[in-house]
């Protein structure tokens, strides 16, 4: 909890119990290996409540983490504003830098054979 509550309040955000709920749940799920559902409207932190739990994990494990996306859209989100955002706040409290990675598939770049006529 330390984790999002120095990111919440670098961000000048406020603490909602509802996120320190799903941090405490994500946390659950991952030290246990079980599924988890989580469900809740937009701009209630959920990306914030389920990255500050993986983050910590992969800290602690010394193990890469991975964020699968439904859509392009929130990979870019998370990518682009939630995880540097994220970084940025809780750095001082970190134990070492962290680096992160983007994957995609290759169905996400452009076919340089298709560009040009080819099929």
């Amino acid at each position: 909890m330390e984790l999002l509550d120095a990111a919440v309040a670098a961000m000048g955000g406020e603490m909602r119990a509802g996120q320190h709920e799903m941090v405490r749940q994500v946390s659950e799920a991952i030290r246990s290996g079980d599924h988890l559902l989580v469900q809740a409207g937009t701009g209630t932190g959920k990306s914030l409540a389920y990255l500050v739990p993986l983050l910590a994990h992969a800290l602690e494990s010394d193990r890469p983490s991975v964020v699968s996306t439904a859509t392009l859209a929130l990979q870019a989100q998370i990518v682009g504003r939630d995880l540097p955002r994220l970084l940025d706040a809780v750095r001082p409290a970190l134990a070492r830098p962290v680096d992160v990675a983007l994957l995609k598939g290759r169905s996400n770049y452009v076919c340089l054979h298709k560009t040009g006529g080819g099929f």
